[in-house]
């Protein structure tokens, strides 16, 4: 599931871009894209992975160590992001899902 770990990873990061400095945006993407892949590894069988980016003023755990790693404020990240938005990775899919809609990332 690595291309679908990068289309996520790139579509969180255009919501970030032009609001948080460029050098934040890359680290976070590298570490945010590693953990996704450790985790996902740990998992091994997994059919779907649902990553809370941010809802009800929470983040996932995957979210908060790849900002913490990249010296992004967690608050300065969620100010970037949709409330309610959360990534639903599958194998072959990867779909953002906000209250209100649902977008398939990939593929387009």
């Amino acid at each position: 599931m690595f291309l679908e770990v990068q289309e996520t990873v790139r579509f969180l990061s255009s919501f970030m871009y032009g609001r948080i400095p460029r050098s934040r945006v890359k680290s976070f993407c590298a570490h945010l894209s590693s953990l996704l892949t450790e985790a996902i590894d740990e998992k091994q069988t997994v059919e779907r992975f649902d990553l809370i980016v941010f809802a009800d003023g929470q983040s996932d755990e995957t979210i908060v160590q790849a900002a913490r790693r990249a010296y992004v404020h967690l608050a300065e990240l969620q100010d970037c992001m949709n409330n309610g938005l959360i990534m639903e990775i599958m194998d072959g899919r990867v779909r953002a899902l906000t209250p209100f809609s649902a977008q398939i990332v990939f593929p387009k």
